[in-house]
């Protein structure tokens, strides 16, 4: 009886030195376990939401700034192509004005050799001396027609004269207005560069 007795005892002692580390390993937490625990667990979801929040923010920026930049950029080009247009209209303008003074110089060359014949002739156009001093009806009929030709000529001359001049001052205030024009646009692009340099600058930060 004894002898079962102590066989129980030692059974019973094995099993609680078996179990009891077990018994250890899954205790309960503490409350202030479970509240440091929670509050841990809150930190980081906190810490989360804001690093959410930053990202979002972040985005919308960084979309706002590329919808900058890209308006800005196209800007840019429209203002190239402004300025483009602005270069090739002044370049035409002023192709014409620097022909429509040749053409007054041209004008002018034509008025001054009239004028040379007129003083060669001893006087102006409509001096009757050179009829006068002709001999015969023939040499008489070739003054007349001679001095027709040169009056004709001498209007004709006088007018494209003037009209070359009119021309001429026209040109030169287009060729003026196209090189206002062209450094307006020539400023507007400077402009509208910074302005797009800005843009990527900021939106690559």
């Amino acid at each position: 009886m004894r002898k079962k007795t102590i066989a129980v005892l030692a059974a019973i002692s094995l099993f609680t030195g078996v179990v009891s580390p077990a018994i250890a390993a899954t205790k309960k937490p503490t409350i202030e376990e479970i509240n440091a625990a929670k509050k841990a667990e809150a930190a980081k979801k906190a810490a989360a939401d804001a690093q959410a929040k930053t990202l979002s923010k972040a985005k919308d920026s960084l979309r706002e700034l590329t919808a900058k930049a890209n308006s800005a950029q196209a800007k840019y080009l429209a203002a190239l192509a402004e300025l483009k247009r602005a270069t090739e209209i002044a370049n035409a303008a002023n192709a014409h004005a620097i022909e429509a003074a040749k053409a007054v110089d041209e004008a002018h060359r034509k008025i001054g050799k009239l004028a040379a014949n007129a003083y060669i002739m001893g006087g102006s156009f409509s001096d009757i001396q050179p009829l006068l001093s002709a001999e015969g009806p023939q040499e008489l009929i070739d003054q007349l027609a001679l001095l027709g030709k040169v009056g004709a000529s001498n209007t004709e001359a006088l007018k494209r004269f003037k009209a070359a001049e009119i021309v001429a001052k026209a040109a030169k205030v287009a060729a003026d207005q196209a090189k206002a024009v062209q450094a307006a646009a020539t400023e507007k692009v400077a402009a509208a560069k910074k302005v797009a340099d800005d843009a990527r600058a900021a939106q690559a930060k």
